[in-house]
């Protein structure tokens, strides 16, 4: 039987010195953002029962999840999103509170990718929702704060594309296509698969709906394809199109106009959203960073009738980009080197603790004699070296 012990399993890696402290910086930053804005941390099990996620709305894979059994033979996964489990939460511990509640997490999620896909299987978010609260206020703050995590991100050039859930549901419902057709139109334009949606509506004949479906993925940009899109959904339609239209122009008054496209092809693997969809780009990384929307009938599903809205970030993808653009300096060496005597080891690493309340950062030594602590301080770039000792404490000079 081979032997794994020396690897890491497909999809997972570990993270070593700089791409650990870009990480936790990238956590940091984004932490502060949200909690100067009234959010509050919430940690959910990276375990939950299956039935968490064994519902349509939440657009999740059997095949694609981590699954196992607890000692009661109940089914588990590990959390392949966070925003189902924040759903049950809202809907039971925080029942009955003052609302509107503002959440942020930062935790990992795990799904199964395909072999070679070069997507992990374990990705690091953080992330906000905004539970009770709708409407146009409710959007923008969220929407707005999307658009300051990712310029927090250093990044020297980022693109948020918002989209509207009711637009493409309207078009399908005028479709009348049967519900396996209107998936693979789905799956075809959350791919971005266009010669495959050509393909797919080639088979429903020529209408003013399946115009509209091949039109799609040409219709981003500006206020100006909300003009020019297809008035072929119905009122439903025209309502998500007027939203995206008001919703447009506030962005644009508040001065994201040049980081804001409108993009009425988006659409979003998880079946929960029910208004405004968005995801975010950054230089430094082709995949997608960030993504959310308004998911107001989500909470329902587990017992509460709660709007909300939020987004995810990818913090690995926005560490890698800071790593790129050869934002994460390699540690400073330490100043100071302690090297204690025989029998004088704890002396050395009282002083140790001495130093570094004093704002001085120190190695303690763990060399066997003074001149392998010498020769340690010069390999490692270390200006000074203290020994402690019969006599004190004493500096030798390198």
């Amino acid at each position: 039987m081979k032997n794994y012990s020396k690897s890491t399993p497909e999809g997972t890696r570990d993270y070593l010195f700089e791409e650990s402290d870009a990480r936790r910086l990238v956590e940091r930053e984004l932490a502060t953002l949200f909690k100067d804005r009234g959010y509050r941390r919430i940690i959910t099990p990276t375990l939950e029962f299956f039935d968490v996620f064994n519902r349509e709305s939440a657009g999740a894979l059997p095949e694609t999840l981590y699954s196992m059994t607890d000692t009661y033979g109940r089914l588990l996964v590990l959390r392949p999103d966070s925003t189902l489990p924040i759903a049950r939460v809202a809907a039971t511990r925080l029942k009955g509170a003052k609302l509107p509640i503002r959440l942020y997490y930062n935790q990992n999620v795990f799904t199964r990718q395909p072999r070679l896909s070069g997507h992990s299987d374990e990705v690091a978010q953080t992330g906000i929702e905004l539970i009770g609260a709708k409407g146009l206020r409710a959007d923008l703050e969220v929407i707005t704060m999307a658009l300051e995590a990712l310029a927090l991100s250093g990044a020297p050039d980022y693109k948020l594309e918002i989209g509207h859930a009711g637009y493409f549901h309207a078009l399908c419902a005028a479709l009348g296509a049967k519900r396996d057709t209107a998936e693979s139109i789905y799956d075809c334009l959350e791919s971005k698969n266009y010669v495959a949606l050509q393909s797919v509506l080639d088979t429903l004949g020529n209408s003013p709906v399946t115009a509209a479906l091949r039109e799609l993925p040409q219709m981003f940009g500006g206020a100006e394809i909300l003009k020019n899109a297809a008035d072929c959904g119905g009122e439903s339609a025209q309502e998500a199109l007027t939203y995206l239209a008001t919703l447009y122009e506030r962005l644009e008054k508040a001065g994201y106009a040049d980081r804001v496209i409108l993009d009425l092809s988006l659409v979003h693997r998880s079946n929960y959203y029910t208004g405004i969809i968005f995801r975010g780009y950054t230089e430094g990384s082709g995949a997608t960073v960030l993504a959310g929307g308004r998911y107001d009938g989500l909470i329902r599903e587990f017992g509460e009738d709660l709007p909300a809205t939020g987004f995810g970030i990818q913090t690995d993808a926005l560490a890698r980009a800071k790593l790129l653009r050869g934002e994460i300096a390699p540690p400073a060496a330490a100043e100071i080197l302690i090297f204690g005597e025989d029998g004088f080891e704890t002396e050395a690493l009282r002083l140790q603790a001495e130093l570094t309340k004093a704002g001085k950062s120190s190695e303690y030594s763990v060399s066997a004699d003074l001149e392998q602590a010498i020769a340690y301080a010069r390999e490692n770039a270390i200006s000074r070296l203290y020994t402690v000792g019969r006599q004190g404490t004493k500096e030798v000079v390198l």
